[in-house]
Order: structure tokens, then C-alpha cells, then sequence
């Protein structure tokens, strides 16, 4: 059982599937820029492993250089469903503390890193016009390629459990972050009704509150 779920979490991706396979970067590199107080840094490649240390580290940073804006440009396809969650708990929780989180989009926003988007600081989450944005349900990985991830209405077994609760982690934070309605939300995450767009999308959805040039 515990082979099946961990299995099922290592597979489980946000990421977009018009960059899967091409995404190839090093690790996210923190540039940064400190004016007054501000610390700008850049966030890119997918929401995995290194973007989550980088993100610890350029919080953790703000706060202990008393900085009052963490200024983010991000341009990333997304990565790993658990990654990606973590990274957007992160920023909220640095929010709590009273650090205005304020990013702002290029390029690619799409899968996973539209919860880092959205979970930036309201009224500070911004994105360019000429960005692709697209927002899908996870995929779940098997020997055929990937295969999109549906709500289980009656779970059998450990996977579809995981499958469901994942759902539910997802539904729930970009309600949290949009503050758009259950019904709305779930129809993003439902197979079929993939939304693709550009920076005015991430608008009319709520994850971001301004589009720039």
C-alpha cells in the first residue's frame, strides 16, 4: 500500500504539457536586487525541490534583513502537485508575518506555479499581457503517458484516496487565494475543461490583479 501511494505522489504533476519533456534549466538561481525595502529576486524553472529551497531562502532573507516587500518576478510551467502546494503555503505563511509577497508573472505561467502566482499578496499579484497561462487538473503518470486526474466518486483502494484528497488540497487553496466559488473552482480541476490563455486570463480568474505590457 505504501509502495502504491508514494508511487502516486512521485507521478502526480502540475506541470504544462506544452513544456513537459522541453522545461530544461539549472536549478532556480536567486538574482537579487535590494532597493530601500525591497529585496527583488527571480523564480524560475518548475515549482520542484530547488524553487521550494529558494523560496525558503529568499523569504527567510526578507524577513531577517526587516524587508517590508518580497518583489518576485516568476516564469515557470509548473512541477510536482506537492512542490508546487508548499511553495504556495510558504508564501501565504510569510504573508502572516506581515511581508508583502508581490510577484509578478512572464512569459509562462501555467500548472503548478499558477498557486505561486496566486498566492501572492492581494493587490500586489500582477502578470504580462504576452504570458501563456493555463490552468489543468494534475496528471498521474503511467507506462502510456500521462493521464489526467478526475475526482474517484467511490474509492476503492489507497490511490484513489490520494487522488481525491490531492483534489480536495487543490480545490481548497484556489478558493482561498481567488475567492471563487467550490463550483467554479472544481470545474477547473475537472478533466476536459483545461483553461489556456494569456495574462488577462489570470485576471478574470483571480490570480492575479493586474496585467502589465
Amino acid at each position: 500500500m505504501k509502495k502504491f501511494l508514494s508511487v502516486l505522489l512521485a507521478c502526480l504533476f502540475l506541470v504544462s504539457p506544452v513544456a513537459a519533456g522541453e522545461w530544461k534549466t539549472t536549478p532556480p538561481q536567486a538574482q537579487v536586487s535590494q532597493v530601500e525595502d525591497r529585496l527583488e529576486v527571480m523564480w524560475e524553472g518548475e515549482t520542484d525541490l530547488d524553487m521550494l529551497k529558494q523560496v525558503r531562502i529568499d523569504i527567510n532573507r526578507a524577513i531577517i534583513d526587516k524587508k517590508k516587500v518580497l518583489a518576485v518576478t516568476l516564469l515557470s510551467s509548473g512541477g510536482p502537485v506537492i512542490t508546487s502546494l508548499e511553495i504556495a503555503r510558504q508564501i501565504k505563511l510569510a504573508r502572516e508575518k506581515g511581508l508583502i509577497v508581490e510577484i509578478h508573472g512572464i512569459a509562462l505561467i501555467a500548472s503548478g506555479a499558477t498557486f505561486v502566482l496566486s498566492a501572492g499578496t492581494p493587490g500586489r499579484r500582477s502578470i504580462s499581457k504576452y504570458t501563456f497561462f493555463l490552468v489543468h487538473p494534475p496528471q498521474g503518470s503511467n507506462y502510456g503517458g500521462a493521464t489526467c486526474l478526475n475526482v474517484v466518486p467511490e474509492p476503492k483502494d489507497v490511490v484513489d484516496k490520494a487522488i481525491n484528497a490531492i483534489l480536495r488540497i487543490m480545490r481548497d487553496m484556489y478558493m482561498e487565494f481567488t475567492k471563487k466559488s467550490q463550483e467554479e473552482v472544481e470545474k477547473w480541476l475537472t478533466c476536459g475543461n483545461e483553461i489556456v490563455g494569456s495574462g488577462e486570463l489570470a485576471l478574470s480568474l483571480g490570480m492575479a490583479d493586474e496585467v502589465r505590457e
